[in-house]
């Protein structure tokens, strides 16, 4: 960490740049462990031999798993989910702002919690899943 930045100060940081989903902030979205894949591509050369090219080597395909005490947070990652692709944006440390990628939001399934409605003030606690691709 540098050194005119303290953890209370990156942890503040942090707080104010929460997770958002095409321009909705998403508060309570779990950090995320990142799971890079390389984009290659394969031909074949005059000899016969395969060639593989690296384009990149930082796309994402993240696991995700919450509960949420909303059934709107339940339709608004569904409605994601059948939409092609919507902007999620991160905090980066390095940029000291939001980084931005385009996602699709795949294997969506959610399911609540057995005897959760009886709370009161929630529509039932609700264990959301699904897999962030990047394009």
């Amino acid at each position: 960490m540098p050194s005119n930045v303290t953890e209370e100060t990156a942890v503040t940081q942090i707080k104010n740049y929460p997770p958002m989903f095409n321009n909705t902030a998403v508060p309570f979205f779990p950090e995320l462990e990142i799971q890079s894949k390389s984009v290659q591509n394969k031909n074949l050369s005059e000899g016969g031999r395969t060639i593989i090219q690296k384009i990149r080597t930082d796309k994402w395909s993240v696991p995700v798993k919450m509960s949420v005490a909303n059934d709107e947070w339940v339709r608004f990652f569904y409605n994601l989910s059948l939409a092609d692709s919507c902007i999620f944006k991160q905090y980066s440390p390095i940029l000291q702002g939001y980084s931005t990628r385009t996602v699709s939001i795949e294997d969506f399934s959610f399911k609540m919690h057995k005897h959760s409605e009886d709370l009161t003030a929630v529509s039932g606690v609700w264990d959301i899943s699904f897999t962030l691709e990047e394009f």
